[in-house]
């Protein structure tokens, strides 16, 4: 019976996956939140409402690779555990709206339903829909994420959890729209204001080994990435907040969260 229950809490979890992911990965239509001067957030730090993490701006962006330690997911103070909570951490190309057609992306999806934890990966080539992977995944594990674009209308995914040493590789051609290559990112997303789903306590989302390469060779860091946090609300306090760790690391905590 306890089995039964359990897994229909993921099943049910897992229904809302595909509607949750495309709602929340709409272009970014909001603007950035102004940066406040009574905020003692790290410099560079701006705020988004809904993506936090590094992002770096330019032309030609080829490949985004890092690798992040999957954390543990508890419920913050005071929220309802009947209610699902979720979280995503992911690498991408152009999710800036500098580039209005297309996001390459690779990542893993965290939710928590009913103190039920599950961990999903997946790949995109946005707009098209989702494709979540058979990819076991548990808290303390590190997954290499890879997103790489041969062309502007091709791409070829990596992802590798170390512990199980799984690696899933998954090929597209001949897509639409094109990638323009104008941004790579390393981000944790909060689907509080895309899809009202509430933000777990997620401890924080490391990205290691975080890097980008060009189609002119081209290959570095995170040293140069703008920053970004996340606000739920203008007026209201940072719910995620990130930092560099070195030249190639990024580290996203959990601050705060908005509670139903």
């Amino acid at each position: 019976m306890k089995f039964t229950v359990v897994l229909h809490a993921v099943l049910s979890a897992a229904s809302l996956l595909p509607a949750a992911r495309r709602s929340s990965l709409r272009r970014r239509l909001n603007t950035l939140l102004p940066h406040s001067s009574e905020d003692n957030s790290p410099r560079e730090l701006k705020y988004d409402s809904n993506w936090a993490g590094a992002v770096l701006t330019g032309a030609g962006y080829r490949t985004v690779t890092g690798t992040i330690a999957v954390p543990t997911l508890k419920l913050p103070p005071g929220a309802n555990s009947s209610v699902l909570h979720a979280v995503s951490a992911w690498v991408g190309i152009d999710g800036e709206r500098d580039c209005p057609n297309a996001i390459l992306q690779a990542g893993v999806d965290m939710f928590m339903n009913h103190s039920i934890l599950s961990y999903w990966a997946w790949i995109e080539w946005f707009p098209s829909h989702i494709q979540y992977l058979p990819m076991s995944i548990r808290p303390g594990d590190a997954v290499t994420l890879n997103v790489t674009a041969p062309t502007l209308d091709s791409a070829v995914f990596s992802l590798t959890n170390h512990r199980t040493g799984q690696r899933d590789v998954a090929r597209l051609t001949g897509q639409a729209p094109l990638l323009c290559g104008f941004s790579a990112e390393w981000i944790v997303e909060d689907f509080w204001a895309s899809d009202g789903v509430p933000l777990p306590d997620f401890g924080s989302v490391p990205f290691i080994s975080a890097q980008f390469a060009t189609d002119s060779g081209v290959v570095g860091g995170v040293e140069d990435a703008r920053l970004d946090g996340v606000k739920e609300r203008a007026d209201g306090p940072p719910v995620i907040q990130c930092f560099k760790t070195s030249w190639e690391g990024v580290m996203c905590a959990f601050q705060n969260a908005t509670n139903p």
